[in-house]
C-alpha cells in the first residue's frame, strides 16, 4: 500500500526500512518476547541503553564532557525544570525571543525566575533571526535561552549564538538535521518525535560541570537532573518503544552518511520547495527573511485564506497531509525532517506549481 507523504511538525515520517525493523520487533526482539513487553532491568534492554548512548554521542559527537539523558515528559517538561534547577534566588535568565515556542518556555520559567529578552523578535513578527550584534545581553544571567529551530514560522539559527554566559538550547525541531556544536552548550533538549523517532522521549545533553555547579541535591527524583544521570536514565520504567526506535533512527542517519549528509540532504529537499514557490512569481510567498528560513519547517501563503483551505485539501486529496499552518499563524507549512524523502519534495513542488498556474 503506497504511504501518504507526512508533513506534519511531529510526529513526523519515519523511514519504511526502521517501520519494517519495528514492526519486527513489536513480535520479537530475538527472544520470544515483543519490546513493548520487555522488562527495562532485562539484560536486552540495558544492552540497547548502553549502545543507544554510545551511537547518540558518536553520530552527535557529544563529548565526555557532557552527560546525556533520554526522559519522558516531552521537551515541554523541561520549560519548568530547567529554570527550577538551574536559577538561583535573586538571579534572572536571559531570553532570545523567537516566537512561539521561546513564549511558552518563558512561560513556565516566570515562575521560578526574571526574564530579560536580550533580543525579543516580536516587533518584527517573528520574520527574523538576530545577528550576534543584534543580541543584548543582561549583566550576568544564570543562562541565555534559545530555540534553534522554530517550527511554528519556520525560522532557523544556522549555528549557536555566540554567547559568554551559559548557553541552553531548545533543539526539538532540527536536532541531527546536521552537525551541532555541543560544546558551546551548558544543556541542551529535543524531543525526539521529529527527527529521532517518535513521541515519548525527550533527548537532554547536559554540561556535567554546569550541573555539579548549579543544581541543588534536594530535589524530587524525578526533577533530580544527577538522579538520572546516576540512574542511566532508568529511574523508572522509561519508554522503551521509543527508545528502541531511536536506536533504529540512528542507524538510519549513520547509514546515510551521519550528520554531514543529513544537513546536505536537508537542505537539498527544501531548497526544492523553495524554487517552486519563488517560481510562481509572487502568487506563493515565503515567511521569514530570507537568511532566517529554515530548512526543517517551509511556511509560506497563497493571496488569501480561502487559497489556503483550497490548497490543503487539493493536497489531501493527492495524498499530502499536514500542509495546513500552526494554528497560530495559518497559512501553510510543510515539514521535512530527516526521514522525509526527497522525492516527496518534488511531488510538493510540482502540486505548488501546478496550483498557482490553476489559480493564479
Amino acid at each position: 500500500m503506497a504511504r501518504i507523504l507526512n508533513f506534519t511538525a511531529g510526529p513526523a515520517h519515519l523511514p519504511e526500512s526502521v517501520i519494517q525493523i519495528c514492526q519486527q520487533a513489536l513480535w520479537d526482539v530475538g527472544n520470544g518476547i515483543g519490546i513493548a513487553e520487555i522488562s527495562h532491568r532485562s539484560a536486552f534492554f540495558d544492552d540497547l541503553m548502553t549502545d543507544l548512548e554510545a551511537q547518540f554521542r558518536r553520530v552527535g559527537a557529544v563529548p565526555d564532557s557532557h552527560a546525556v539523558l533520554f526522559l519522558q515528559g516531552g521537551a515541554t517538561l523541561q520549560f519548568c525544570t530547567i529554570p527550577a534547577t538551574f536559577t538561583r534566588p535573586g538571579g534572572h535568565i536571559d531570553c532570545i525571543h523567537t516566537g512561539y515556542w521561546t513564549r511558552n518556555a518563558m512561560r513556565d520559567a516566570d515562575f521560578y525566575t526574571r526574564i530579560h529578552y536580550a533580543y525579543d523578535g516580536a516587533k518584527n513578527g517573528f520574520q527574523h533571526i538576530p545577528d550576534d550584534d543584534e543580541i543584548a545581553y543582561s549583566s550576568a544571567p544564570d543562562y541565555v535561552y534559545y530555540c534553534a529551530n522554530n517550527s511554528f514560522l519556520g525560522t532557523e539559527f544556522k549555528r549557536a549564538p555566540r554567547c559568554p554566559y551559559p548557553l541552553i538550547a531548545d533543539m526539538s525541531s532540527n536536532i541531527f538535521s546536521r552537525p551541532i556544536d555541543v560544546a558551546a552548550h551548558s544543556l541542551i533538549f529535543a524531543s525526539a518525535q521529529k527527527n529521532l523517532g517518535i513521541a515519548g522521549c525527550c533527548v537532554v545533553i547536559v554540561d556535567r560541570a554546569f550541573l555539579d555547579e548549579r543544581q541543588s541535591t534536594a530535589r524530587p527524583s524525578m526533577f533530580d537532573y544527577k538522579r538520572l544521570v546516576q540512574a542511566r536514565s532508568m529511574l523508572n520504567t522509561p519508554p522503551t518503544f521509543a527508545l528502541f526506535v531511536m536506536k533504529q533512527m540512528l542507524d538510519w542517519i549513520e547509514s546515510h552518511g551521519g550528520l554531514k549528509s543529513m544537513a546536505a540532504r536537508n537542505a537539498q529537499k527544501a531548497q526544492i520547495i523553495r524554487d517552486a514557490i519563488d517560481a510562481t512569481n509572487g502568487f506563493f510567498k515565503h515567511v521569514g527573511d530570507e537568511n532566517s528560513r529554515s530548512s526543517m519547517n517551509i511556511s509560506f501563503y497563497s493571496p488569501n485564506p480561502e487559497l489556503d483551505a483550497r490548497f490543503v485539501a487539493q493536497a489531501e486529496s493527492n495524498q499530502m497531509i499536514g500542509l495546513r499552518g500552526h494554528r497560530e499563524t495559518g497559512g501553510l507549512r510543510a515539514s521535512i525532517f530527516n526521514a522525509f524523502p526527497i522525492e516527496g519534495c518534488r511531488t510538493l513542488a510540482q502540486f505548488i506549481t501546478d496550483f498557482a498556474q490553476k489559480n493564479g
